[in-house]
């Protein structure tokens, strides 16, 4: 009876050492939250510094963009050939300038799948972009949906896809 008390409390403390050990405390939770809410703070900044390759900075190694169109980038150095045109104005190809844009984060959800991947939703406005045909493009509004993940405590966006919402008339 004794060897079994002693084994069913060496296996709980083992069992309790695990649990307080694993990453994803409310402590980490929050830190980790508020991590992740400076990288959307970062695509922000980069976006209206116009600064294509601080944006591409945000995105993981392997990190795949896709635009509103549906076109799709992957990894930092093609993600920030896809956005320098825009910012640069170039609407010879067809797409917009982003060069006067300014893009809001209107709200930043996060939620965590793991402790070391998360969704992320932000929903968006941005002003000031024109269309190829050099039209104002009025107010835009949107939604960027993230998978991100941590790695050696670094959270980056491994995929990002985003789209146009409509906007109230």
């Amino acid at each position: 009876m004794k060897s079994r008390i002693t084994v069913s409390v060496l296996l709980l403390m083992a069992v309790l050492r695990i649990a307080t050990a694993q990453p994803g405390t409310a402590d980490d939770k929050a830190k980790d939250e508020a991590a992740i809410r400076e990288v959307a703070s970062a695509l922000e900044t980069a976006h209206n510094k116009h600064d294509a390759k601080a944006l591409a900075a945000i995105f993981a190694p392997d990190g795949e963009f896709t635009s509103v169109k549906g076109m799709t980038a992957v990894g930092p150095k093609a993600i920030e050939v896809f956005h320098r045109p825009l910012f640069e104005g170039d609407t010879s190809k067809g797409h917009p300038s982003f060069k006067d844009a300014i893009l809001k984060n209107d709200n930043v959800r996060v939620r965590f799948i793991r402790p070391d991947v998360a969704s992320v939703d932000i929903l968006w406005t941005q002003t000031g972009s024109v269309a190829p045909d050099g039209k104002d493009r009025g107010t835009r509004k949107g939604l960027m949906s993230w998978v991100v993940t941590k790695e050696k405590d670094v959270w980056h966006v491994a995929v990002m896809h985003n789209m146009d919402l409509p906007v109230a008339k």
